[in-house]
């Protein structure tokens, strides 16, 4: 019990950030059923409706659990470990290239019995904790700019080569959301658009299809069953669900046309049932999160803990504001699930685990000199 006890320590019921972190976990659980709900209505036609949402409920239970085993670990044995767990997460975004399974032109998961496991989705969070570890030994200035770009680089490409980029567009995001919160310069921040820009005319040269589905974006009539498909479904079912939807279980359109409408295109299938109306409460939640969050971020007690808490979150909102703007036809289509929300255990599993050390590191106030760094010192 004693070797237990080095590792593990019980959530503080007097700590200031007791509430907040309740708070966060009852509202991730509450998506979490709201995405069973959500599932449930996009597959109710299937030959198995059940067959989705039970195992998502499987998921959610299981990660609930390991999301409040991994808030019980010490933050320090998190960090203390950060270039074992760098390694460890980084070596399946290799190795997926060779020994995984192709799904939808995509080779991203290892196939293990009936369960699929994808190793980008579960290295998110360990990728935000190498990047400020790692960020917070550059000198401020450009050399932590170059320094973490390089870093970033070496988890996105592997990410890009299956192709997932709407998944490397999210690990993007956190490199910019982590060097921002080290105080990191605009001006530097520029050059992220810039050489974005460049490799994806790079990219569209080798891939054709891209380029394809920018034009169904901007004009999807000109191939209305091709490259134009993915918009016109998305448009014909919001059409369909309006302000007030079309009730529930009447997700029809979504049962029937819209691709993966339990997991790329959770939202806007449940937008046909509920309209608008019925979703906004979502994004409502969402938010709450966010700032509940942000809040909690204030209370930890080292700069590179209120780094790491508050990049939990923004990359969270992140994604959630991606995989919104693609199901309202506000972004190209790219295949990225709705945090929590959609199916696929990988997906939700890594997000509860980033939110336990999330609240690990909110919640654990051990003296460690180590780890008070102050991101303006040179």
């Amino acid at each position: 019990m004693k070797i237990l006890d080095k590792y593990f320590a019980a959530v503080p019921g007097e700590s200031s950030v007791f509430p907040m972190a309740m708070l966060i976990q009852g509202l991730l659980f509450l998506l979490g059923l709201w995405g069973c709900l959500a599932i449930y209505n996009a597959t109710m036609y299937a030959v198995s409706p059940f067959y989705f949402v039970g195992r998502q409920l499987l998921w959610l239970v299981f990660g609930m659990g390991v999301m409040m085993l991994c808030a019980r670990v010490p933050f320090s044995v998190y960090k203390d470990n950060v270039e074992l767990l760098t390694v460890l997460f980084y070596i399946p975004l290799l190795a997926v290239l060779i020994f995984g399974v192709r799904i939808n032109g995509m080779k991203g998961w290892f196939m293990v019995g009936n369960i699929f496991i994808q190793p980008s989705e579960l290295a998110k969070c360990f990728f935000i904790l190498s990047l400020c570890h790692f960020g917070a030994k550059f000198r401020p200035g450009m050399q932590r700019f170059a320094g973490m770009g390089l870093i970033t680089l070496l988890w996105v490409l592997p990410i890009a080569l299956q192709p997932d980029f709407g998944t490397a567009l999210v690990y993007i995001a956190g490199f910019v959301i982590v060097y921002w919160l080290m105080n990191g310069s605009i001006w530097h921040l520029l050059l992220v658009p810039a050489t974005l820009f460049s490799a994806a005319g790079w990219i569209i040269n080798f891939n054709p299809y891209l380029f394809n589905r920018i034009l169904g974006y901007l004009n999807p009539e000109l191939d209305p069953l091709g490259f134009g498909w993915h918009i016109r479904q998305f448009q014909f079912t919001l059409a369909r669900g309006g302000l007030w939807g079309m009730k529930w279980g009447k997700a029809l359109w979504a049962n029937s046309y819209l691709p993966l409408a339990h997991s790329d295109s959770v939202f806007a299938s449940l937008a046909e049932s509920l309209g608008f109306i019925g979703t906004f409460p979502v994004m409502v939640v969402m938010g709450i999160l966010v700032l509940a969050v942000f809040k909690l971020s204030l209370k930890a007690e080292t700069e590179f803990r209120k780094v790491f808490v508050l990049s939990i979150g923004l990359v969270f909102a992140v994604q959630a504001l991606i995989h919104i703007s693609v199901n309202v036809t506000l972004m190209p289509a790219t295949g990225i699930t709705l945090p929590v929300l959609s199916y696929g255990g990988s997906s939700l599993l890594s997000t509860l685990i980033a939110f336990g050390i999330m609240l690990s590191a909110a919640g654990r106030h051990e003296t460690i000199s180590s780890s008070k760094i102050n991101y303006n010192q040179e």
